[in-house]
């Protein structure tokens, strides 16, 4: 989200360092005295440069006339800085007569954009390099935890189908030896009965 604000307080910082930077020129201070505010001036600068940048790609939630509105004032501001660093451009070259600094402070401030933009893309590159890590380990925590309920539903299973074939085993048990003392008994009465017949028949001879 961009932030107005700080893209004005910005584009002021640039102008006053601009006004600085004149005055000390205006003089005669050397170029090394104006270093500090051209840094000031291309930090500055560069905020508003790329908010022009993001105001192109950030056009949720405002209506045409915000969008408008906010695009002249970058466009505006953003031209403003243009001139004014082909104005510090030329005041170092031809009133200072230092045309050799100006490129050197192009290259390096041209490097350190780059470490910059390098840098930022390696953290955005880690960032998103873990967030798929995390996101492989949450599918994998999940994987674990469906594959330890599947698991744990058939150790269930098995117990309880375990312990019914257990109790019919020992129910079928208690059936087959209960069977056994009935015919056990059975065949007690039936030789108790045969021996009263024997008897009685002994009796009747």
């Amino acid at each position: 989200m961009i932030d107005p604000i700080s893209i004005g307080l910005a584009f002021t910082a640039a102008q006053s360092a601009i006004g600085h930077i004149k005055q000390a020129i205006a003089m005669g201070k050397d170029v090394n005295s104006i270093i500090g505010q051209v840094g000031h001036f291309f930090e500055s600068a560069d905020q508003v440069h790329l908010a022009n940048i993001k105001a192109k790609h950030d056009a949720m939630g405002k209506t045409d006339a915000q969008l408008g509105r906010q695009a002249l004032e970058f466009a505006m501001r953003s031209n403003q800085l243009r001139e004014d660093e082909r104005a510090l451009k030329d005041m170092i070259y031809w009133q200072l007569g230092k045309p050799q600094i100006w490129q050197d402070m192009l290259a390096e401030r041209t490097r350190l954009m780059k470490e910059k933009r390098d840098g930022e893309e390696a953290i955005r590159k880690a960032k998103q390099a873990h967030k798929e890590k995390m996101a492989q380990y949450g599918m994998l925590a999940l994987y674990t935890v469906t594959i330890g309920t599947v698991l744990t539903i058939f150790i269930m299973l098995g117990v309880q189908f375990y312990s019914m074939a257990e109790e019919q085993k020992e129910f079928e048990a208690k059936q087959a030896k209960a069977m056994q003392i009935r015919r056990q008994q059975q065949w007690l009465r039936e030789q108790e009965q045969k021996k009263q017949l024997e008897a009685a028949s002994k009796n009747g001879g």
